[in-house]
């Protein structure tokens, strides 16, 4: 009797299990940080910082002055991550905007802006409307504002020997920044970029060893950067 029940019940366990419906395939597990890889092992400028710097201006005035100049010589020296960046307010005052507009350098949705000027260069108009720049400390502070809620991060801090000289959006998520950093002896200026990625606050320094002319080049493009500004 048993055999006999077995041999009906099988073929309707069978047929149930054949019409289960069929599982979907579980989507991938996405590791955030593995996203993020490209950014820890990028050793040497990548073709995107290397474009934004071309297509600022500084890529060709820089081969103008030195026929030796070559993006491939920055190599990656330093990753860090800033948990404390300096946020305070910002409240500029009603001449900020006419002075130091056209050298902002907006984010692609235009919501952020880095200021690389106003904290060391005083910027105003003269009775003839002619924009007049004085140097205000041997000190550099470069800025990321964002301008609807009135914050001003800090994202550089340099001392004297060095500078920031050109920067802005690389692309939405990247900020980066190009000058001079005295070496550790304090002996002689070294020519580095600086590369700033926003959602994660993560700090990548790339180091070329060329210093032959560095500093006066880099000083030089400050003053094309700024052009209509009267430096004093």
């Amino acid at each position: 009797m048993k055999s006999y029940f077995l041999s009906i019940l099988l073929p309707i366990i069978l047929a149930s299990c054949n019409t289960q419906p069929e599982k979907e395939p579980r989507a991938p597990v996405v590791n955030e940080q593995e996203e993020n890889t490209e950014e820890k092992v990028d050793t040497l400028l990548t073709n995107e910082t290397i474009l934004f710097f071309n297509q600022s201006g500084y890529g060709g005035f820089a081969k103008t002055r030195s026929a030796g100049f070559d993006w491939s010589k920055f190599k990656l020296i330093d990753v860090w991550k800033e948990d404390s960046l300096l946020v305070t307010a910002f409240n500029p005052d009603k001449t900020y905007f006419d002075s130091y507009g056209r050298f902002l350098k907006y984010s692609p949705d235009s919501s952020l802006f880095v200021d690389l000027d106003s904290y060391n260069i005083h910027i105003s108009k003269d009775k003839q409307g002619r924009l007049i720049g004085n140097e205000e400390g041997p000190d550099t502070e470069i800025s990321l504002v964002d301008w609807k809620k009135k914050e001003k991060t800090r994202l550089l801090f340099l001392g004297p020997g060095s500078s920031v000289e050109e920067g802005g959006w690389m692309d939405e998520d990247n900020i980066v920044l190009m000058g001079l950093q005295e070496n550790a002896g304090g002996d002689s200026t070294i020519p580095v970029v600086w590369k700033y990625h926003v959602p994660t606050n993560t700090f990548y320094l790339f180091q070329s060893p060329d210093t032959i002319g560095v500093q006066k080049q880099m000083y030089s493009w400050r003053k094309e950067r700024l052009k209509g500004v009267t430096l004093q």
